[in-house]
């Protein structure tokens, strides 16, 4: 048996170490717990407390001593199931409370401004927050297209834009290559229209409003993200003059 199974869905070392020996003892007194378990004497009525919280454990009372016996490990589903019922009811509260959180930070964010987004989970927050900010009156202008970075990375993308196109938000593509798997994709999008520019840039670039995006998929990947209606206002200009150039599909 793998015990990082238990761990992935919430256990720790300590509960799956007593719960197992709960399982091999049957009825058991905190001494053979503690034994089998290898625990210390501390900690063991912490854990039991726990699992018993968890539905996975149970106690009778004999001659005035503590009998702890496994619960079924089917209850280990039942445990799943109350805990997918609390992230929802939890999660649900927290959308209340977006609007909220939103507002206080939209109070505070400047009109100039510039971050780095490390790695691929940074990426990937830097074009969901700039995404939250278009509306259908906006448009998405993208340069510097290429297939051949690390499929992770289009596939990100691609996620990204399906969470556009469900938004009806309209996006300008320049490739810097074509006839690839990823550029198929792309010409067969909604609300999507592609352009073929070869060696045009040796980094992605995004405009999404006053925001731009310059990607790098290096040893590190990075996205830089400045806002500034100006330098936005020069790339978008600088974009179109590029889209003018570029070959239609």
């Amino acid at each position: 048996m793998d015990p990082t199974l238990l761990e992935d869905i919430g256990f720790t070392k300590g509960e799956i170490k007593v719960y197992l020996a709960l399982l091999k003892l049957g009825e058991s007194t905190t001494g053979l717990i503690i034994e089998h378990a290898k625990i210390s004497s501390g900690k063991v009525y912490v854990i039991l407390g726990k699992l018993i919280d968890k539905g996975l454990a149970s106690f009778i009372i004999k001659e005035k001593t503590k009998y702890f016996t496994a619960a079924s490990p089917n209850r280990i589903i039942d445990y799943l199931h109350n805990k997918e019922q609390s992230l929802k009811e939890k999660e649900q509260k927290i959308l209340q409370l977006l609007p909220s959180l939103l507002a206080i930070r939209n109070s505070t964010k400047k009109n100039y401004e510039t971050n780095l987004f490390r790695g691929i989970k940074g990426i990937e927050a830097a074009i969901y927050e700039s995404l939250e900010e278009l509306t259908t009156n906006d448009e998405d202008l993208t340069m510097g297209v290429i297939s051949s970075k690390k499929k992770q990375y289009n596939i990100m993308f691609q996620r990204w834009h399906k969470a556009r196109i469900k938004r009806k938000i309209l996006c300008k593509v320049l490739f810097s290559d074509r006839d690839t798997e990823y550029f198929e994709a792309f010409k067969k999008m909604k609300y999507t229209e592609v352009r073929v520019l070869e060696g045009i840039t040796p980094s992605a670039v995004d405009v999404m409003n006053d925001t731009i995006h310059i990607y790098t998929y290096g040893e590190v990947p990075s996205c830089l993200a400045i806002r500034n209606p100006e330098i936005a206002l020069s790339f978008r200009s600088f974009f179109y003059n590029l889209w003018s150039l570029a070959k239609k599909e």
